[in-house]
């Protein structure tokens, strides 16, 4: 792969966080494909890294899609109690660990299809961090799903990092700086209101982050507004509450995004979508 400083963006697809909403992604990716809309550069965080990584290294949509229609909490995640009294989570995402080396045709950046930069938090410093153009892939975006509190810090060359959400949930600044003038992007995030219970801890610890990028998101989109920047959003509806690790669902998400994506982006461009126009969108 080319060094960063000698491609020539034009498009960019940014992949955001949100859990098992993830498979949204997969839908949208589908349906950018469908409608011809290339990509030079893709930008991932949390579990828009995990989709990143795949479309990266070749994966097509149909490939995508049938991975979320098929993959389960079990395929992800497992329960770590002894890592908790460590310093670390109740949880282990060492499942997706093993699914990714036994998914992806490749594990370092150099060998990937499409130029890729997955976005991590460095625990220590406080600040995001982009991994890019070369080096081992799987750490990076195994550390940038790791949710705080649940899962434990990701130790790369000797510093703790995790879930890229926590700093950076719409990494848009490392597409803008390789030049790219038109971003394409989804929300995962939409936070629609739920009467569901909240019987644990954890489940409160999950909804709240959800919470939070979902504010974070409004936020970092209108604030990363460029004259000249064309950003093409889609903001798939969410017919039920659906939690960060409920990996039950995603036929139905895939296919919300599918077609909210082919409605979308079938009207005229604008250069840019307001914070006030994508709140009444995720209202809706």
């Amino acid at each position: 792969m080319m060094p960063a400083d000698t491609l020539a963006v034009r498009r960019a697809l940014i992949l955001c966080g949100g859990g098992a909403r993830g498979a949204m992604e997969a839908g949208f990716y589908q349906a950018i494909t469908e409608l011809d809309l290339a990509f030079d550069l893709i930008v991932g965080t949390s579990v828009g890294a995990l989709n990143g990584a795949c479309i990266a290294a070749g994966m097509t949509p149909g490939e995508l899609t049938a991975l979320w229609r098929h993959i389960r909490r079990r395929d992800v995640v497992a329960w770590n109690w002894p890592a908790l009294w460590r310093g670390g989570g109740p949880m282990t995402l060492d499942p997706l660990r093993r699914l990714l080396h036994a998914t992806l045709p490749v594990t370092r950046f150099e060998d990937l299809q499409i130029p890729l930069v997955v976005v991590t938090t460095d625990l220590q410093a406080g600040t995001p961090v982009y991994w890019q153009d070369e080096g081992d892939l799987i750490d990076p975006v195994i550390a940038s799903m790791s949710l705080p509190g649940v899962f434990p810090p990701v130790v790369i060359h000797g510093r703790p990092h995790v879930d890229g959400g926590v700093t950076n949930n719409v990494p848009f600044a490392p597409a803008l700086e390789r030049g790219a003038r038109e971003l394409l992007l989804t929300s995962c995030t939409c936070c629609a209101p739920t009467t569901r219970p909240f019987r644990s801890p954890l489940a409160i610890l999950l909804r709240s982050f959800l919470i939070s990028l979902d504010a974070k998101y409004l936020c970092e989109f209108n604030h990363h507004q460029r004259q000249g920047i064309v950003v093409r959003m889609v903001q798939p509806r969410l017919e039920r509450d659906v939690g960060l690790l409920d990996f039950d669902h995603g036929e139905a998400l895939i296919r919300s995004a599918y077609e909210q994506t082919l409605a979308d982006l079938a009207k005229p461009v604008k250069d840019t979508l307001t914070m006030v126009e994508a709140e009444m969108e995720c209202s809706k």
